[in-house]
Formats: structure tokens, C-alpha cells, sequence
């Protein structure tokens, strides 16, 4: 059988013509990054220890409002939130006292601050869909039963505290908005569960 001498020749060829394709497959230019915040609002309700509630002169359940940002990045399932709630207690020790404007009655409520981190999966055909799971810190602070606009008026703390507790929730895109639902469960502090819709945008 004849060895055809020809072949060898060629193989330095097609070396340097596979090391020019790896090189202008490797010098293609990948998509960029790019990261961005949505912005979100919410309403829920929240579970407080009925012993503490009860020490406190509170009902165990509160309603909440809030203001929440989300920062995402297209090359990641991880995102970070930061967010603020106004908590509305329902009070079993409000009192009257007269003022300047007349006489009024107190109010119960707080204010409660929280940083979370985890990921937020999309799934479904078109990745309209996603699930999030999320753990979370929160801090209670101006937590009070007190006469709303009126400096020299009575007023005494509600020590209820927030605490470490994990996230799960389902939402859907609706292309400019998205709507979801997410479940707060407590591992410390005086809150037990949370529970709250959240409608949120990236603009």
C-alpha cells in the first residue's frame, strides 16, 4: 500500500486554520451584562406572637403597607431587595387625650425596615412565570401607640421586634408589570408568618 506523502504536507494547514477559527470564535463579542432595579409596592397582613401581641395590648394580626427596590442582574437568578413597611396594629389600649385641634384618640403602629437575598427563577414556555425563595433580616423601629400630630401629647412603646425569616412566592410578568404573591416565615424575633401581594415595575 502506497503512503500518500501529500497528507502530511497539509497538516500544518489545517492546524493553523483550526487555531484561526478557535481564535475568531473566542474574539466574538459576548452580550453585556446589565443589571437594574425594579421598584414595587405592596399589602399584606402579618402574624405577631399572641403572647407578645397580648403583653403589648395588641391584637396578633396587623395589616401592612409598603415600598420595596430590587436589584437584578440579566446574567443572574440572584437578586438583592431592600424595602420599607408601615404597620398598622389594631389596638386594645388606645386612649383619648384633649390638644390644641380637640380631643383625639391614639393610633398603634410601626415602621419596619428589611433587606433580602436569593433567587428568582423564571419557568414556563415563555419565562413569564418565576418563583422566588428568598431569606430575609427586618428591624421594627418607631413602634408606638401615640396622637398622630401632636408633640406634647402621651405616648408609649409597643416592644415587638422583627427577626431572621425566609421567603417563598410565585408571580407572573405582564410584560411592563409584574404581580406576585409572597409568604414571610419567621425563625426569631416577635413576628410568626406575613403574608403579601406585590405589584412591582422596572422603570
Amino acid at each position: 500500500m502506497k503512503f500518500n506523502t501529500r497528507f502530511i504536507y497539509q497538516i500544518p494547514s489545517f492546524v493553523f486554520g483550526a487555531l484561526l477559527a478557535t481564535q475568531a470564535l473566542a474574539a466574538e463579542p459576548k452580550e453585556p451584562a446589565y443589571t437594574g432595579w425594579s421598584w414595587s409596592g405592596h399589602v399584606g397582613t402579618l402574624n405577631l406572637d399572641s403572647k407578645v401581641a397580648y403583653d403589648e395590648y395588641v391584637d396578633d394580626s396587623a395589616w401592612v403597607i409598603g415600598l420595596a427596590g430590587e436589584r437584578w442582574s440579566s446574567n443572574s437568578n440572584l437578586t438583592f431587595v431592600i424595602g420599607l413597611d408601615f404597620i398598622g396594629y389594631s389596638d386594645d389600649a388606645s386612649f383619648h387625650q384633649n390638644t390644641t385641634d380637640g380631643r383625639k384618640g391614639s393610633d398603634a403602629s410601626a415602621a419596619m425596615a428589611y433587606v433580602e437575598f436569593g433567587p428568582r427563577i423564571p419557568f414556563g414556555a415563555d419565562k413569564s412565570n418565576y418563583f422566588i425563595a428568598h431569606a430575609g433580616l427586618s428591624g421594627i423601629f418607631s413602634s408606638e401607640r401615640s396622637i398622630s400630630n401632636c408633640s406634647n401629647c402621651y405616648s408609649e412603646d409597643i416592644n415587638i421586634s422583627g427577626g431572621l425569616y425566609g421567603v417563598l412566592g410565585v408571580g407572573h410578568s405582564f410584560g411592563n408589570f409584574d404581580l406576585g404573591l409572597q409568604f414571610q416565615q419567621y425563625f426569631s424575633g416577635d413576628i410568626d408568618n406575613s403574608l403579601r401581594l406585590r405589584v412591582s415595575s422596572s422603570f
